[in-house]
């Protein structure tokens, strides 16, 4: 989850759907853009899954749209699974584009599980209900409130996160210390 939030969510957790921390299963939204020479030539939208069953990760990719970005800007997109890409080299054009993309965001995640980011995880409880509790690293409160408006060092060198109007969170040697609400 930290890896999505971090990929996909610009603001909190506005990218994440269906999250069932209990199960360590939740969905995302997930836009990717084909690059060539400099420009978008293809716009993918979609959805991904991550959970953990029978102790694997388990990563889908689902509900896949696309927009081709052309001089004349399509307002629409179009379901790839509607693509014939046996008839229509376009339509094969399209499909390995969104393979190649969506190959890399998979080894992206490999990546990050094999390096192990997280610090460990103590308060699954908290995660779930998002009930920020003095004591949880940051990597905790990322999973429970995703990434923080602001986040700024104060003049006793505490990391402070803001979370706007809702809350701020201060951290000092990376362990949630003070919550002002």
């Amino acid at each position: 989850m930290k890896w999505a939030i971090e990929q996909f969510c610009n603001d909190q957790r506005d990218g994440l759907f269906e999250i069932q921390v209990n199960k360590k299963d939740f969905s995302f939204y997930m836009p990717l853009d084909y690059v060539v020479d400099g420009k978008t030539k293809y716009s993918f939208y979609c959805k991904g899954n991550i959970k953990v069953a029978e102790g694997k990760l388990v990563f889908m990719i689902y509900d896949i749209q696309y927009k081709a970005n052309s001089l004349v800007p399509l307002s629409s997109t179009s379901s790839i699974d509607k693509l014939t890409p046996e008839k229509k080299p376009k339509h094969k054009e399209i499909i390995t584009a969104f393979q190649e993309l969506a190959s890399k965001k998979l080894n992206q995640l490999f990546d990050a599980v094999e390096e192990n980011q997280c610090k460990e995880i103590t308060h699954w409880k908290e995660i779930d209900i998002q009930k920020p509790v003095k004591g949880m690293n940051e990597d905790e409160c990322l999973l429970a409130f995703g990434k923080p408006k602001n986040i700024y060092e104060d003049n006793n060198n505490r990391i402070q996160w803001s979370y706007g109007l809702n809350f701020v969170l201060i951290f000092e040697n990376k362990i949630l210390q003070t919550i002002i609400e």
